[in-house]
């Protein structure tokens, strides 16, 4: 039986080399939790990356980890200031916070990983917002997300209506800075 991301890999070709082995003790003892195992699979085989250059995966891997969690830090600041457009339930409040993002749209949506159990990453949920804060959930996991959306079973509010298309693709982080700004891409690495 294929997991979750052998699933993907035939609906979105992975990159040719894959991303590599990463230390998650580090990781996680930075982020002072554990994350998803369909989560570190992806970051290993795929990493951090677009999908067609609209969705951005901004995934907790080396050696990035200490600017996404500024971003997170940045983005649980952002819904700080619009508290009565955050559903109850996910936590915001500084020190408590019970949304980690890891992807957003070149538009400004965002997708959370749902933090709830606390202790138990792997029945963590997905839930995203538009720039325009109107909330959905998908109960299952980040890798299960990603492939109900690739395969166009998943519609979000935030997605064009030709999104992903019939030839989706995946590029990383590392190839769309060649790309768009080939100064920056070295780095990357």
């Amino acid at each position: 039986m294929l997991s979750c991301v052998g699933r993907l890999k035939r609906l979105l070709p992975p990159p040719e080399e894959a991303a590599g082995a990463v230390d998650w003790n580090v990781v996680e003892e930075s982020l002072g939790v554990r994350l998803p195992s369909d989560y570190k699979e992806f970051a290993e085989v795929y990493g951090g990356g677009t999908i067609l250059d609209y969705f951005i995966l901004c995934l907790m891997v080396p050696p990035h980890v200490e600017g996404l969690i500024e971003w997170w830090e940045d983005e649980m600041w952002d819904l700080r200031q619009f508290p009565d457009e955050v559903p109850r339930g996910y936590v915001i409040d500084q020190g408590s916070v019970n949304l980690l993002p890891w992807a957003l749209t070149i538009d400004g949506d965002f997708c959370y990983l749902w933090m709830e159990p606390r202790q138990e990453p792997d029945r963590w949920w997905v839930v995203t917002r538009t720039r325009d804060m109107d909330w959905s959930v998908f109960e299952g996991s980040m890798v299960e997300f990603l492939e109900e959306v690739v395969a166009g079973r998943r519609r979000e509010l935030w997605m064009p209506r030709d999104f992903p298309g019939e030839e989706p693709w995946f590029k990383t982080t590392a190839q769309y800075l060649a790309d768009t700004d080939p100064g920056r891409a070295d780095s990357t690495d």
